[in-house]
């Protein structure tokens, strides 16, 4: 499964791909740059991004085979960018389009609860 995070959060760090412009100075793990935003820094960053996800992948097809290559090589991927609030980052706007565009649930990686890991 597919979640999102940001890069200090506890989450895995072998699962964590980077989905940023320019991932952390530290950053050694994989990236997936189609998935980064063109301007993180635009006016309308949610707007912009939307273009550049449009354009870079003008239909299912396209995004399919480049979640299943980030898939391959990093099993249940943890795609990452810097803030910590997700209602501020393009993360969940790529959850979104994913969701829209393959009908595949993004949710936003968390700790499991005790109670929960036991139902797993």
């Amino acid at each position: 499964m597919i979640q999102t995070s940001f890069f200090s959060s506890k989450a895995p760090r072998d699962r964590k791909v980077s989905i940023a412009k320019w991932p952390p100075r530290y950053w050694q793990g994989p990236r997936a740059p189609m998935l980064a935003p063109t301007n993180p820094k635009a006016d309308n960053w949610a707007e912009a991004y939307r273009r550049d996800l449009n354009s870079r992948f003008p239909n299912a097809t396209a995004l399919h085979v480049y979640l299943k290559k980030i898939e391959a090589e990093t099993p249940d991927p943890i795609l990452c960018c810097f803030e910590q609030n997700p209602d501020e980052c393009h993360r969940r706007v790529l959850a979104a389009f994913i969701k829209e565009e393959l009908g595949w649930d993004v949710p936003e990686w968390s700790i499991a609860k005790p109670e929960q890991a036991s139902l797993l």
